[in-house]
């Protein structure tokens, strides 16, 4: 794993997390099994913006009657389909993703990412894929571990002469997550992931829900990298209001010890 695929990953995993889309909405209860989501990322020191689309399928009813409407469908078990696509300075970035809940006790997870770059000397394309298993050992708490697949090709064009290079690589990982929400919606939910490989990646978050909209979320991450490198630390914050079950709108800052490499997201979600 190296540096510039970890931070794409990271980027590419908010994306999964956060979405806008303004649509009239109704304080009454209703069918949800759709998602639009939408955003608009800024990042320090890049003069443009990352925007980008995602819609969700959920395979059965999310109810909005209980717990807190941002994790409800983990909360819910409810199985779902995804995909999404991103643009940044002319680069396309497409995402697909599908989570499966089994008799309530074990889920499977798998998330697929693609992205061509292209460069002044040459053209990179990247492949991410997360495949995950997880086992609940109880309503609040779920184990799990899996494995990142990750492939870079780069096309190098230096004069008259051309060249390809690959890379591939495959790392374990493991998960947990604890959450404490209860119907009311209110209480912790706590997420940590370990990736073992020449650059381990270790990450968790936590968030609290005052309430079943709102929610505020802080975030750290560790990237242990090899000789030559410096290891990275990245801190985020993130807010989450959902003015009812259909509609939020969400804002997020993450701050790492690289120079110019904030990122400022503001985002929105509806559910119908």
């Amino acid at each position: 794993m190296n540096i510039k695929s970890n931070k794409l990953s990271t980027m590419l995993t908010a994306l999964s997390l956060i979405t806008a889309s303004v649509f009239s909405v109704s304080s009454t209860h209703a069918a949800l099994q759709n998602e639009v989501q939408v955003m608009a990322v800024d990042f320090e020191g890049i003069d443009d913006n990352l925007y980008g689309a995602k819609y969700v399928r959920y395979l059965d009813e999310v109810s909005g009657n209980s717990g807190a409407y941002l994790i409800n469908p983990y909360l819910q078990r409810v199985s779902s389909l995804s995909g999404a696509y991103a643009n940044l300075d002319g680069i396309d970035i497409f995402n697909l993703g599908s989570t499966f809940y089994f008799d309530d006790t074990w889920m499977l997870g798998i998330d697929a990412t693609h992205g061509k770059f292209d460069e002044e000397f040459g053209d990179e394309d990247y492949t991410n894929i997360d495949l995950k298993v997880g086992f609940n050992l109880s309503r609040q708490w779920q184990i799990g571990a899996g494995l990142m697949y990750q492939r870079a090709t780069y096309d190098f064009n230096a004069g008259e002469e051309s060249y390809r290079e690959s890379e591939n690589e495959t790392s374990p990982l493991v998960f947990t997550r604890y959450t404490t929400v209860d119907n009311g919606g209110t209480g912790w939910d706590f997420i940590a992931q370990y990736i073992a490989d020449d650059v381990d990646v270790l990450s968790g978050s936590a968030r609290y829900f005052f309430s079943p909209g709102l929610s505020i979320q802080g975030s750290y991450s560790y990237t242990n990298a090899p000789d030559g490198f410096d290891n990275v630390k990245t801190a985020g914050v993130s807010i989450d209001y959902w003015v009812n079950e259909q509609f939020a709108v969400s804002a997020s800052y993450e701050t790492d010890s690289d120079i110019e490499s904030d990122v400022a997201s503001l985002t929105a979600s509806y559910r119908f």
